[in-house]
């Protein structure tokens, strides 16, 4: 099984980004989520949501398709035969991946690690600003 990578990143970049199995691309200058899966990259324009997850469970006329639970931080896909499949994990860490500090959010979110390949930062409301946490030339592997 492949490791969960999740991207932020612009939809005029995306190319650029090697298909990694496991990576999720977000683009949301144009609403575009992309799956890497068996080394293809499947993209889709429609993604709706819901406020629970019993409004998913209960939506007795939604179509094929991606659907994110806002309660839940979960993305489901229903297939065409009505079942639900999880695409990311129950016990996911909200975490924003760019390729820079200037494709995160213009104003980020508290309690959210924003991360690119130098660095690690969260986002400081009362400094409104991204604060460095972590840089990539202090990470030590293990």
């Amino acid at each position: 099984m492949a490791q969960m990578k999740l991207v932020y990143t612009t939809s005029k970049r995306i190319d650029a980004l090697d298909i990694v199995d496991g990576q999720i691309i977000f683009c949301p200058d144009d609403n575009i989520i992309a799956l890497d899966m068996k080394s293809q990259r499947f993209t889709y324009k429609t993604i709706r949501t819901f406020e629970t997850d019993a409004d998913r469970l209960n939506a007795a006329f939604a179509a094929p398709g991606f659907y994110y639970v806002d309660e839940t931080n979960i993305i489901w896909r229903l297939t065409a035969n009505r079942i639900w499949r999880q695409v990311t994990p129950t016990n996911a860490s909200p975490i924003v991946y760019g390729e820079t500090k200037e494709v995160f959010p213009t104003l980020g979110e508290e309690g959210i690690l924003y991360y690119t390949d130098n660095g690690i930062y969260n986002w400081k409301p009362q400094l409104n600003t991204y604060n460095l946490i972590a840089n990539a030339n202090t990470w030590e592997g293990i």
